[in-house]
């Protein structure tokens, strides 16, 4: 390195910083500019919570109705999976990641496809393995169609849910009233008795729905409560909006409905009870119809009514220009049942089957062709098409005859009008009514999606005006709620962040006053920072960078290292003014002079941080943001100190009114007299110094030893939710009980929370503001990094809106201690937010490799389960470990029909028959449909429910023959038998996988578990059988991938740092210098995160990992004073100490800035950033006092005593420098 005179370079110097100081106008013009430019760039960048990531995931469902999971697996996802393997862009298996994992249970396969992380045309890919899967036709009879969701990555920007509210109090008064006039009336013609010996069931339901959907259930309930002898003199009770039954009974209240409950959860399908009714209320005295009718309302909507209102909805806002598509979640479809008695039926020898091919005949919707008259097209339309069910019923089956009457459909089967039964999915919302109450309505959920590239604030705004248009047409007391709002938490996020943003800057500022101690410095570096910023803003909107936590983050992070530039520059400048230059020259002089250093300190920064673009998956698309914003921002601050620096230096700085303080002054007095007597004192005592230094070191040791690793926090939010799983044979029924007593258990929980930590003068806060409901399946993806589970009886989840999100972490512990132990029978979890997601923080899997026939497959199910049973309890002996399970859960129970085939050959009977019979009866089919507008409502052919509420009816089942028209009993040609069989099968990468997976006990980590556990699991592991794997998943096997990748961009920033120190050097020792500082950084990150409690996670790790590239620039300009003194011939203790004592201020203010500019953002940037901010405060404050008094300690060794760098004195003699300074 070499310095000139300041003449030399007055003289032949001809660079930016000249030009901005000389030629002042354009200058200005340019500055102008430049802020108008990042102000542009500011408004036109889209602004999101989280970066942009791409979900590379899609589903493939294959229904095959009625088919075991084991049977399914075989014929179906195993072709489905070997299909879709086709496509060369599937992700390649790990640990971690998979690339075809797959989900069997009766009936349907569920088979996920995850695409490799290089592909960038992801809708491509997917379309090429759409195609693959149409192609598949050797797929058994029955199964499919395929189905591939290849938008089931798409995240919902915003999720409106509409619920209906509460009948009106009005209705119900008068509906009380009409329901007493009733009973009244009946009552007055019922046989003479005591006036307490009769007693009224009554169940009311929205006025829409007529009584007749409900009268059959009716009919039921007077069979058989005379059948068990509890009511007498029974007499129907029947109105507008409501119907029961009125009796005379011995028996009390409590009696009679226990009686009702048991009825209907042995005998009349519980589930199939018409959805719109409200629960049943028994009246003694008529009086009391008001206040029981009030304290059993329920929702004053149907859901029919739901179905329309929401689909005006989504019709209204799918145009807006910013949305992309809008789906609805628990819409309830309706269906026309036409339930039969097969003894009926039969006695006029009629197959269920045959009713298909009567309606089909008579429900037309064909074209009658086309007339040409008069010079006019007049098209014929042909009747037939059905208008209402009550043409269904009157569809006639075979025309009058002597001496008989015409049978019509209505005479042999029952047509009700209602919704899908067993109902497959359902959505309730949970909320405050105005009196405070908490009321669970029905509900319809709609997924809007925004446009890629939009602005989420226009998003938001434009859907505010639509809804607000739409709502007039909408009833006024229609529940319209948004259980997640993308646009509040973006602008909440930007704000909180932009908060920390202006608190750093005026950290900064504050820094810089005190440093310098005169305003002129201070407000130069204050206006350098808005201009870097602009710049930055201009530069990133041109590359694509949207405004998101990580953007704004990394601003954040780059203030301390862009007022870097602008410090050294603004203070050369003053040094230049004190030795007597104009402020012309001095404007430009200062800077140009440490052009070299400070670009070469800018060099390894942007050389430190750009690596980071090195990191896969959706760990390096989060942080991808990050290197480019802090290389901008540097480069911006690099451009500002040799531009707008010296314009702005000077009209400000002036020389000061004392002359400028002799470095000799300097040694003796103020911060900087202490400072050279420690440094020298330092420097007599190198070694034992070094070795203070080597003790230090070793802390480190016991740092790694003593910190706790976790991966990645979780994200703070308003919304948490909760997994409800149920056994795999659990019908929705069930799952909806246990969600619904899991919705009060939340509820009980954040009112005592609220009590505990109550607010301004003692009151209870309200801390739970709403609970989503999505039974049978998962709700939209509302949230990038929680996949919805699919369509499953068993599943229910739990969506929890907090009033504040600060309190999400506190509650949910708490809600899950209460869940486990309220809600037997089910599994429960509880999950907050995640931005990196890890399912299952504990997860050990093991993979079966051994079933190479069909034979072996059952053998190769028992030894995973005994396998898996083995882990579990491994775990179970572990204290900290708390919920462990795995992923396929019991086996359930089956009936099986074993068809003798003889007896059915003989009877005309084949196994086709058996199977269609069965279904017909059991589950229905369907046979022809109604339209309503654009409605197809379907119309299906089942059994009464009396006649297949219990096991024993499965032998009273007849089987007709297709062939020969003949029916007989099940039992004649068939064995019932019953078992167990597996339910549930998971496969992953084309083997069955048993994941076995626990949850750490609130204050442990799972890293704790799991090391509990090594011991145990790697001898299990020793002792495998032949074909069988294990392996560790979950937040161990992500930590392991990122941490090794983050290993790799450390090594290569320091590469790239050490390159560029050697060509500014041209010397391979000084750099090692340059480095000396970096471990001692690292020791204060660790003992930071220490102090602070924090785990040492990924965002630990990335902080720790920048910190190489801040530190070593700060060394540089260090070195940069050193060189200059050596090419001028000073001693080297003296050389080593002015550059400490010159560059002390600088390193200070530079350093002071940083420090305070992270303190925001580990405030307001939530767990996620609070790791990185710890270890870089720590690391830069340790590595400050380490880099000015250390490195001119170890600079002394180097020359002194290993003599590994030579050093020369103008008019002395070789020799020790220390020496000849004494």
């Amino acid at each position: 390195m070499s310095h000139k005179a300041d003449a030399d370079v007055v003289r032949t110097t001809h660079n930016t910083a000249r030009f901005f100081t000389e030629n002042r106008h354009i200058s200005w013009i340019l500055l102008v500019a430049v802020l108008v430019w990042g102000f542009y760039g500011y408004a036109k960048m889209p602004k999101r919570k989280d970066p942009d990531i791409p979900v590379r995931l899609a589903v493939a469902v294959c229904p095959w109705p009625g088919v075991s999971a084991a049977k399914v697996e075989q014929l179906v996802t195993r072709q489905i999976e070997q299909k879709t393997a086709e496509n060369t862009k599937v992700h390649p298996p790990g640990a971690y990641d998979f690339g075809i994992t797959s989900t069997t249970l009766d009936g349907v396969a569920f088979v996920y496809v995850a695409l490799s992380e290089d592909v960038d045309d992801i809708k491509k890919e997917f379309n090429d393995i759409n195609l693959k899967l149409n192609s598949l036709t050797s797929l058994p009879q029955g199964a499919g169609p395929i189905q591939f969701m290849s938008d089931f990555g798409d995240t919902a920007a915003l999720m409106l849910t509409v619920a209906s509210p509460k009948e009106r109090e009005v209705e119900i008064e008068l509906r009380a009233k009409s329901v007493k006039q009733a009973i009244e009336k009946v009552r007055i013609q019922a046989r003479p008795g005591p006036a307490d010996a009769r007693t009224t069931l009554v169940a009311a339901f929205p006025l829409s729905v007529p009584p007749s959907s409900v009268r059959r259930t009716f009919d039921l309930v007077t069979t058989f409560l005379e059948g068990a002898g509890m009511a007498s003199d029974i007499r129907p009770v029947e109105g507008a909006g409501f119907a029961g039954l009125d009796f005379e009974t011995s028996a009390n209240d409590e009696a009679i409905l226990t009686f009702l409950q048991k009825l209907f959860y042995e005998r009349l399908h519980a589930e199939e009870i018409h959805p719109d009714a409200w629960r049943p209320i028994m009246i003694r005295d008529p009086k009391d119809v008001g206040p029981k009718l009030t304290a059993v309302a329920g929702d004053k909507y149907s859901y029919r009514e739901l179905d329309d209102f929401t689909e005006l909805i989504q019709r209204t806002l799918q145009p807006v220009p910013q949305v992309s598509k809008v789906d609805r979640s628990g819409v309830l479809p309706e269906q026309i049942l036409l339930e039969y008695s097969q003894e009926r039926l039969a006695s006029y020898g009629l197959q269920p089957s045959r009713l298909r091919e009567v309606l089909g005949a008579r429900n037309i919707n064909l074209p009658g062709g086309l007339l040409q008259v008069g010079g006019k097209d007049i098209s014929i339309d042909p009747s037939g098409e059905f208008k209402s069910e009550q043409e269904i019923g009157n569809v006639l089956l075979t025309p009058a005859s002597p001496g008989a009457r015409p049978l019509y459909l209505r005479d042999l089967v029952e047509v009700n009008r209602g919704y899908q039964s067993p109902p497959r999915f359902l959505n309730f919302h949970t909320w405050r009514d105005n009196k405070g109450e908490w009321r669970r309505s029905r509900a319809v959920t709609l997924a809007v999606e925004m446009r890629s590239g939009e602005q989420i604030g226009t998003f938001g705004k434009q859907i505010d005006a639509t809804l607000a248009e739409v709502k007039h047409s909408l009833p006024e007391d229609l529940i319209v709620v948004r259980t997640s709002d993308q646009p509040l938490q973006v602008k909440e996020n930007i704000d909180l962040f932009m908060d920390a943003l202006y608190e750093a800057l005026l950290l900064v500022v504050l820094v810089a006053w005190v440093g310098f101690w005169e305003w002129r410095s201070a407000l130069l570096m204050a206006l350098s920072i808005p201009l870097t910023l602009a710049m930055t803003f201009g530069i990133i909107q041109l590359l694509g960078i949207d405004v998101q936590q990580v953007s704004i983050a990394s601003l954040i992070i780059a203030l301390g290292l862009l007022v870097d530039d602008p410090v050294v520059a603004g203070d050369a400048i003053k040094r230049d003014l004190g030795l007597g230059h104009p402020p012309v020259v001095a404007a430009w002089l200062g800077p140009t002079k440490l052009a070299k250093a400070i670009m070469f300190a800018t060099i390894t920064n942007i050389v430190a941080y750009l690596p980071f673009r090195l990191l896969s998956g959706d760990t390096g698309r989060f942080l991808a943001s990050l290197p480019i914003v802090m290389a901008c921002s540097l480069l911006a601050s690099r451009i500002v100190s040799m531009t707008f620096i010296p314009l702005l230096g000077y009209y400000l700085l002036r020389q000061g009114k004392k002359p400028e303080i002799s470095t000799e002054e300097r040694r003796q007095r103020g911060l900087t007299g202490a400072y050279y007597r420690l440094a020298s004192l330092a420097i007599q005592h190198r070694w034992m110094v070094f070795a203070g230094s080597l003790a230090f070191l070793s802390l480190g040791v016991l740092f790694i030893a003593h910190l706790k690793t976790s991966f990645f926090p979780d994200d703070l939010q308003y919304l948490s939710y909760v997994d409800v799983w149920m056994p795999n044979d659990a019908p929705l029924s069930e799952t909806n009980n246990a969600a619904n007593r899991a919705e009060e258990v939340v509820r009980r929980v954040a009112e005592r929370y609220g009590a505990e930590h109550a607010g301004r003068g003692g009151k209870a806060r309200r801390v739970l503001k709403s609970v989503t409901s999505f039974v049978g399946g998962g709700g939209p993806r509302f949230w990038m990094s929680v996949s919805p589970q699919l369509q499953q009886s068993n599943y229910a989840q739990l969506i929890i809106e907090v009033e504040k999100k600060e309190d999400t972490p506190e509650l949910v512990p708490l809600v899950q201690r209460a869940l486990a132990v309220e809600i037997p029978g089910a599994r429960v979890d509880v999950f907050q937010l995640q931005t990196n997601p890890v399912n299952y923080p504990v997860e050990v899997r093991i993979s079966g490799r051994a079933d190479v026939s069909a034979l072996q497959e059952e053998k190769d199910i028992r030894v995973l389960r005994g396998l898996s049973r083995q882990v579990k309890d491994i775990f179970r002996a572990i204290p900290q470990a708390d919920r462990v399970r795995d992923d396929w859960d019991e086996d359930c129970f089956t009936v099986a029909l074993e068809v003798d085939p003889d007896r059915a050959n003989l009877a005309g009977i084949s196994n086709r028959d058996v199977a269609a019979s069965s279904v017909s009866g059991m589950n229905g089919i369907p046979v022809t449909s109604l339209r309503e507008g654009d409605k197809q409502i379907q119309v299906l052919t089942r059994l009464r429910m009396e006649e297949r509420a219990q096991l024993s009816d499965i032998k009273d089942l007849y089987i007709y023959s297709t062939e020969t028209n003949t029916k007989i009993p099940l039992t004649q040609i068939s064995s019932v038998l019953y078992g167990m069989k597996t339910a549930r099968i998971q496969r992953r990468d084309h083997f069955r996988t048993m994941s076995i997976h626990c949850f750490p006990v609130p204050g442990v980590l799972a890293s704790e578990v799991l090391k509990a556990a090594k011991p145990r699991l790697r001898e299990l592991q020793k002792n495998l059988p032949p074909g069988y794997r294990m392996e560790i998943g979950g937040e161990q096997a992500k930590q392991d991938q990122g941490f090794g990748e983050l290993a790799v961009v450390l090594a290569i920033s320091a590469t790239g740092i050490f390159l560029a120190l050697v060509l500014q050097f041209n010397n391979a020792v000084k750099p090692i210098l340059v480095f000396a500082a970096v471990p001692y950084g690292m020791i204060g990150a660790l003992g930071a995160l220490e102090i602070m409690g924090a785990p040492f996670g990924f965002m630990a790790f990335l902080g720790i990992a920048s910190l190489v590239g801040v530190i070593v620039s700060h060394v540089i300009v260090l070195f940069d004073f050193i060189e200059e003194m050596h090419e001028k011939g000073e001693p080297l203790v003296d050389s080593l100490l002015d550059a400490g004592i010159v560059r002390l201020r600088p390193v200070m203010i530079t350093v002071g800035a940083t420090v305070l500019a992270l303190f925001p953002l580990a405030v307001h940037g939530g767990p996620l950033w609070q790791p990185l901010c710890y270890a870089q405060i720590g690391g830069l404050s340790v590595a400050t006092f380490i880099e000015l008094l250390l490195v001119p300690v170890l600079y002394a060794i180097f020359v002194l005593d290993l003599k590994l760098i030579k050093w020369e004195e103008k008019g002395k003699e070789h020799g020790d420098p220390l020496a000849q300074d004494a």
